[in-house]
């Protein structure tokens, strides 16, 4: 039970992640509009201050999840899966805690090694140890797929956004493996006050 748990927790895209794919020469191959419209994302990223919206997870293996997701910018971020799932991840600004309440056991990251970390800095940036791998926008959707640079032998993770305005909606996570699972963002709230009891969560002895 704890192994499927902790699968889940991956799946959600908190596991670092990347794809072999050369990103400065999908970058060089970008046309200006593109380029324009990508830089229109990272400042939309950055406007962001906190977040909170309920979602939908969905594994291309047919397992499905809700819960709520909490967004405080630098550093913070609470998922919390909805009954019968006891999970809940918290980010305190330093380390993220993964933590099952129903075994009482708890595994803990820095936070800056989790590609949940780069939506949670201070400054989110397409162009450092996290970067651009694809990008693609169709019918009033964008899609942007970024990787960390430094392990090719991971997965990847696709954000995914209205174009006009633009509006982050969901994102996808495929795993080494090839799993994919979808995270739908669902009646998001952008700029509500979030309280610091939030991103705090008591570990087991």
């Amino acid at each position: 039970m704890l192994n499927a748990r902790r699968r889940k927790f991956l799946l959600f895209g908190l596991a670092a992640t990347t794809v072999l794919v050369a990103p400065r020469a999908l970058m060089a191959a970008a046309t200006t509009p593109d380029r324009v419209f990508i830089a229109r994302i990272e400042a939309y990223l950055n406007a962001i201050s906190t977040m909170r919206a309920s979602f939908l997870q969905i594994a291309s293996t047919g397992e499905l999840a809700r819960g709520t997701f909490y967004l405080r910018r630098p550093g913070r971020l609470r998922i919390e899966y909805a009954p019968p799932s006891p999970v809940l991840i918290v980010a305190d600004g330093h380390r993220l805690t993964y933590y099952d309440k129903e075994l009482e056991t708890a595994n803990v990251a820095p936070i800056d090694d989790t590609l949940a970390g780069f939506l949670a800095r201070e400054r989110i940036s397409f162009d450092g140890d996290v970067t651009i791998t694809a990008f693609a926008r169709d019918r009033g959707t964008a899609r942007i797929t970024v990787a960390r640079r430094a392990e090719p032998e991971g997965g990847s993770l696709t954000l995914v956004f209205d174009d006009s305005p633009i509006r982050l909606r969901q994102w996808d996570v495929t795993d080494p493996q090839g799993v994919r699972t979808r995270v739908a963002l669902e009646a998001p709230e952008f700029g509500t006050a979030l309280a610091d009891s939030l991103f705090e969560v008591s570990e087991p002895d």
